[in-house]
């Protein structure tokens, strides 16, 4: 008695969803972008945020009138390290006889130099430089530093090796910095024999209380 008229339904909502479908030029803009991003991907684009990118649609929010960061950099500090790279290296074929030491030969140089070279150089070069350090016995031996083929060596020879290394000698600029350098060599320079020590300098005088004052 009842007729059932279920398929006729479907077939409009059918009909329904295929109406709400994109379509006409805003459908193959969306298309084309999509394209144009993964073809900017396959041809090199190191990152998905480089592709969208390089498509005009999506880059409303990119292109402002805001600074980007580093777009007006500031003339950097006398004597800083650039964070994307490290200082020129020395050639240490050259006996570098034209880089001279800026830091006199002090009781304060020598103290600060021995200071670092306890730090970093003994447990390899031994207390006097002669290469008999405490991981000898289980490495490779280094040359005795107060013989004359490094005794000969210039000032900025030795501030290179200490800086960049050499062989099997790694690296020690990135630990040892700035007027340190110099002051190893200046401490080196005593343990082979070239320099004295300077005497050190008078103590400041006791400041004693005048008579009579409370204590």
């Amino acid at each position: 008695m009842f007729e059932t008229r279920t398929s006729g339904r479907a077939d409009e909502r059918t009909r329904g969803r295929a109406d709400e479908r994109p379509s006409g030029p805003a459908s193959r803009r969306r298309a084309v972008a999509i394209v144009a991003v993964l073809a900017c991907a396959a041809a090199g684009c190191t990152t998905l945020d480089k592709a969208v990118g390089e498509v005009p649609w999506f880059t409303t929010m990119r292109d402002q009138p805001n600074i980007r960061p580093f777009e007006m950099p500031r003339t950097p500090p006398v004597g800083s390290v650039p964070t994307t790279g490290r200082e020129d290296s020395l050639d240490l074929l050259l006996d570098l006889k034209t880089i001279v030491n800026p830091l006199p030969v002090s009781w304060e140089s020598q103290r600060r130099g021995k200071q670092v070279y306890e730090q970093y150089c003994i447990v390899c070069h031994g207390p006097a430089a002669r290469g008999d350090g405490t991981v000898v016995p289980k490495f490779v031996p280094p040359p005795d530093l107060t013989l004359e083929p490094s005794k000969q060596r210039s000032d900025g020879y030795l501030y290179a090796v200490l800086r960049q290394g050499r062989g099997i000698m790694p690296r020690y600029g990135d630990k040892v910095r700035g007027p340190d350098r110099w002051a190893v060599v200046n401490y080196l320079r005593q343990l082979q024999g070239l320099v004295t020590q300077p005497p050190a300098p008078p103590a400041a005088p006791a400041l004693h209380a005048p008579p009579g004052a409370a204590r």
